[in-house]
């Protein structure tokens, strides 16, 4: 669920590979919240009882639908506090006006899901929490029976985001934690990480940069907990483009990447300080541009940075 980087697995024995393999994408999953009310309520409104305009409250009323109602009546129309329960099960309970929920309610699905908060012309409107039996939860705004302004979304397995929602999605600032720690905090579209954002894994590895549906993608700074670090362009999770990479020792590696390897002219700074300059290819050593090619050859021959 996370972007994933570097490996230097056939380098050197300081750096460390790491598996990220648990958090490889984010879980796009959403609450699977149910929008069927409305539907049952076409049915509904037929019902015929007292011709006076005052509030009134009548027995269990039967409805051509098959539901039944009992509570609040004006005139004709379902007006006040009450309760209507379908064949199938489902209810709604709570305010009414003009034949619509409206106000404050709870209904319940025929699963045992619920929505309980407030409502308005039929939909879900203002704050309000669904609540799924298999444990998933939102708490917030809403719009037109979906999510939109501020809202809580939890799992069942301890998974949750905070956030802005826009019609139903992920859209703007919010947090993600998944249930083993790691977080992304950031800005959302389209239910996907994109643009600046920063996540934490739970080894310790940290990202901070631009994001692209999802991917690692553009300018970013990226911390290993070993004490390697790396500042450049990215790709699809990937160092790619101009970039440098600082080893915990002091040496470092300044030049083109490509999938997480240096590919083309780049310059290396060696533990003494000096500098040198060469070529790879894929990561492999083509050549020194100087006189001495076996010097520290044995050091950069290979720099493979994919998945540390």
């Amino acid at each position: 669920m996370g972007g994933q980087c570097c490996n230097n697995t056939s380098y050197l024995d300081d750096v460390e590979p790491q598996d990220d393999t648990e958090l490889k994408r984010l879980d796009t999953r959403k609450i699977n919240i149910k929008y069927n009310y409305k539907k049952k309520q076409k049915e509904l409104n037929s019902s015929q009882t007292t011709k006076t305009q005052e509030r009134t409250k009548q027995l269990a009323v039967t409805l051509k639908s098959g539901g039944v109602y009992l509570g609040d009546w004006v005139g004709n129309k379902r007006e006040g506090y009450g309760i209507l329960k379908w064949p199938d099960g489902s209810e709604y309970e709570g305010e009414w006006k003009n034949n619509k929920a409206h106000g404050q309610g709870k209904f319940i699905y025929p699963d045992g899901d619920y929505y309980e908060g407030q409502w308005e012309n039929d939909k879900q409107n203002g704050r309000g929490t669904f609540q799924s039996i298999n444990g998933g939860k939102f708490e917030g705004q809403w719009k037109d029976d979906l999510q939109q302004g501020y809202g809580i979304e939890t799992w069942e397995d301890g998974s949750r985001y905070e956030g802005y929602f826009y019609e139903g999605i992920k859209q703007g600032q919010g947090t993600y934690i998944w249930n083993d720690g790691s977080t992304y905090t950031g800005l959302w579209i389209n239910n996907k990480r994109h643009g600046q954002g920063s996540q934490v894994w739970k080894n310790g590895k940290e990202y901070q940069g631009e994001w692209f549906e999802d991917f690692m993608c553009g300018q970013g700074i990226i911390k290993w907990s070993n004490g390697c670090t790396y500042v450049g362009q990215f790709n699809k999770d990937a160092l790619n483009g101009y970039g440098i990479f600082k080893w915990s020792n002091g040496r470092s590696y300044e030049g083109s990447f490509k999938h997480s390897k240096p590919n083309g002219k780049g310059k290396v700074i060696l533990d003494n300080g000096r500098s040198r300059f060469g070529e790879w290819n894929e990561g492999q050593l083509i050549k020194w541009f100087d006189n001495n090619q076996d010097e520290q050859k044995e050091n950069f021959d290979i720099l493979n940075l994919e998945d540390l």
